[in-house]
Parts: structure tokens; sequence; C-alpha cells
């Protein structure tokens, strides 16, 4: 990402809409860290369609970027995707993702080869917890009905491809924000079902 002034990026508020998967209501919490660069739009709309997808779930989503625009508000373009799907998304600032967000989330997942590569480089002793999004949605199909999502992940010896990245969209116009978000979106319709076979967690 190049540098930027933060004042030219807009937030705007958008009302919310009613979870589309249905959770109980007293669970344990469990974490997924998303992970890009700048942390203002691949992250920041993975951590806006899960909080409303997964609401009331008992899983908490967070996202960081490694190179972020601290404080800034979710990108142009991306914006008006996520005000399209009735999401809110105006509170989010960019965060620099930090070591102790790393040791607390069950699961990291990023969009690109290269934020996994710079992960494990910062904190090799969490490589089995770091994953890229789409390949995560990618294994689903090869896990068990039943499987625990995150156990599956944390074992997996699948190697990620560059088919599994999301290309950055940022100052690359509105073609390539609409297909980052439906890129993102696609993968979680896949995963957050996934996330209600870990113990105690009940979807149904």
């Amino acid at each position: 990402m190049g540098r930027f002034n933060i004042s030219s990026i807009r937030g705007v508020k958008a009302p919310s809409k009613s979870p589309s998967v249905p959770w109980s209501s007293s669970q344990p919490s469990h974490k997924i860290l998303y992970v890009c660069t700048g942390n203002i739009a691949r992250s920041a709309s993975a951590e806006v369609i899960s909080t409303h997808k997964a609401h009331g779930s008992g899983w908490t989503f967070e996202s960081a970027g490694i190179g972020a625009v601290v404080g800034g508000p979710v990108a142009p373009f991306i914006d008006e995707e996520l005000s399209a799907r009735r999401l809110n998304f105006a509170p989010h600032r960019g965060r620099q993702i930090t070591s102790s967000m790393v040791k607390e989330a069950d699961l990291i997942l990023v969009m690109e080869l290269h934020h996994l590569d710079w992960i494990v480089r910062e904190w090799p002793q969490y490589r089995s917890k770091v994953h890229l999004l789409k390949q995560m949605a990618r294994l689903r199909a090869q896990a068990g009905r039943r499987s625990d999502p995150i156990s599956y992940m944390n074992l997996t010896e699948d190697r990620p491809t560059k088919a599994d990245n999301i290309a950055d969209p940022f100052r690359k116009g509105k073609k390539a924000a609409k297909i980052a978000v439906q890129e993102v979106e696609e993968a979680l319709e896949i995963i957050i079902p996934w996330l209600g076979n870990v113990a105690g967690v009940n979807n149904s």
C-alpha cells in the first residue's frame, strides 16, 4: 500500500439488520483475528461481516494490519460495498497487529501469502493458527461434517496457494473493491457455519 492522507477516507454509518445465522445466547468465547496490510479494506470487511453474521455466537472477531493505517476508517469503495449490505462499519478504525492480538486469537486468517509469512517471521511459535481466509473456506469441504475448525486448522498440513489470495483493492477503484468484498463474503459464508462445531458452541 502507498502513502496517503487519512483525511481523504470517509466513514459512512449504515444501519444493521438481523444476524443471518442463529446462535444460542450463552456460549464460551473464541476469537478470530483477520489480517491484511492496512486494516481498512479486506480484514476490516471480514471483521464487519463476521460480527454481523455470527452475532451472539460466543465468537469475537477482530482485525489488524501488518502495516496498518492506524486510526483510519474503512477505505473508499469498500465503504460503499459494506453500506450496500446494510452493515455498520462506521466504528472501524485501522489497528496495527500486536503480539497480544496474535497470542489471544484462536485462529488468524490473513488475505495473502505475504501476510502469513510476515506474521510467522515475527511470531513463529504461532504458525499453526495462521492461515489464509480462502484456504480455510477451501478446506471446509475436506473436513468432516462435525470437525472442530480450530483443531482442524491447527493440525492441517495443507499449504496455501496463490489461488487462496484475495488481492489488495486499495486505490484500485470500485471494481477491485467489489471483487475483494465479494471474495471475503463468499469465504465467510462457508466458514461462519463451521464455527458452530467448536465444543460448547451451538448454532442450531
